[in-house]
């Protein structure tokens, strides 16, 4: 037998298999896929991307779209495992249409219209298994669907609560941090991202931050600028955050909420140098506290918050009493305990007509109503601690 010959034969052959599997047709990789054979559709597909007369074709990229798109929808695992990146393939082949066709053309207009059911297909399954607490499987699910539309308030919002209730703090911060960038986050993003920074990964200066961050998308809320005052106390910039303040209310007297904030800080001091036993620095921060909650109710009579504080500042004022009197010996309460009881009960009959008022104000807030009730009770006014004490009883009752 001739050996060059049948070396140039079976070159030949060869050479005619290559040339089958490199040919490459859209045109069956469509009929595969129409007959859901998604293996014989996505090897047909991957090859006429590659020929350069395909890849300038929206038709080429608008099939491979397709293909892909069943490939990475599919529930049955033998199909979905065909290709790990199909998702993205998928994607990545529609938007290529939007790019090569004009807007009102038919492969345009049903790119957009495939990419829009791939979104909904995995938000769909993420709310499906959200409702069953599987955070994570959600999670999983809802990030699928940022592969489609990255920016989307609404899917970064779902990533975002899955992590959370996952328990996932840097994928929850990823999201979330996403939505403030995109100016997309409410209150209780930045608030989650606020207590992140600052109790899971211990990041004051970042946290604080935010707190600025939030004080000037959220002017009028009062619980930022009060977490500014707790940031700056626990990170020893006392003085920043009176200088501050003080500023403000010099610029802005009739700024209610500077008055708070301001009474919020001594207040706070009061309580770290008490805990310190330093009783007359304590004494003179909680009277500091009052005079800004006073100023706070001239502006705005009915502020709960600065009726309830104020309440809360005379108790405190009361208490260094109280606790005196009943540490002392028999001897010395003989000698003492009448006089130091007294003014206990004066500074604590000064308090009763704020925490009175801030449950008027707020007559269904149980914290308020208690602390009333322990007032009254202390100053052995039982019938109004009872009366208190029930309609306590009727709220707590009704929960």
């Amino acid at each position: 037998m001739n050996t060059n010959r049948l070396f140039v034969l079976t070159l030949a052959l060869l050479m005619s298999v290559v040339s089958f599997a490199q040919k490459g047709s859209v045109t069956k990789a469509d009929s595969y896929l129409a007959k859901s054979e998604f293996a014989n559709a996505k090897a047909e597909i991957d090859v006429a991307i590659t020929i350069e007369k395909n890849a300038l074709k929206s038709k080429t990229w608008f099939v491979r779209g397709k293909i892909y798109q069943a490939i990475a929808t599919s529930t049955d695992e033998a199909v979905s495992s065909l290709d790990a990146e199909a998702l993205n393939k998928s994607v990545e082949a529609y938007n290529k249409i939007l790019e090569m066709d004009k807007e009102n053309s038919p492969n345009h207009l049903i790119a957009n219209t495939n990419l829009d059911a791939i979104w909904g297909n995995f938000i769909n399954a993420g709310g499906t298994v959200y409702g069953e607490e599987n955070f994570e499987g959600a999670l999983a699910n809802f990030e699928k669907a940022l592969i489609v539309k990255s920016e989307d308030s609404v899917t970064l919002l779902y990533a975002g609560v899955s992590a959370q209730q996952a328990g996932l703090t840097d994928k929850t911060l990823k999201y979330y941090y996403k939505m403030l960038d995109a100016d997309i986050a409410n209150q209780d993003v930045i608030s989650t991202l606020i207590y992140l920074e600052r109790s899971e990964k211990k990041n004051d200066e970042k946290a604080l931050e935010l707190v600025r961050k939030a004080k000037e998308l959220y002017p009028t809320e009062t619980k930022f600028g009060q977490e500014e005052i707790s940031l700056l106390l626990t990170m020893d910039k006392v003085d920043e955050a009176k200088t501050k303040l003080e500023a403000a209310i010099a610029k802005d007297p009739s700024n209610v909420n500077l008055h708070l904030n301001l009474g919020v800080l001594y207040d706070n001091l009061a309580s770290a140098k008490l805990e310190e036993g330093k009783k007359e620095e304590a004494r003179a921060d909680y009277n500091k506290a009052k005079e800004s909650y006073l100023k706070a109710i001239e502006v705005d009579t009915d502020s709960y918050i600065a009726n309830f504080n104020t309440g809360v500042i005379y108790v405190n004022l009361a208490k260094e009493y109280y606790d005196e009197v009943r540490d002392m010996s028999l001897k010395d309460y003989d000698k003492y305990g009448s006089a130091r009881l007294e003014k206990a009960d004066k500074i604590l009959k000064e308090g009763l007509p704020y925490m009175e008022k801030a449950t008027e104000i707020q007559p269904d807030d149980v914290s308020g109503l208690k602390a009333l009730q322990q007032m009254y009770t202390q100053l052995k006014m039982m019938d109004k601690a009872e009366a208190i004490l029930d309609r306590v009883d009727a709220l707590e009752a009704g929960q």
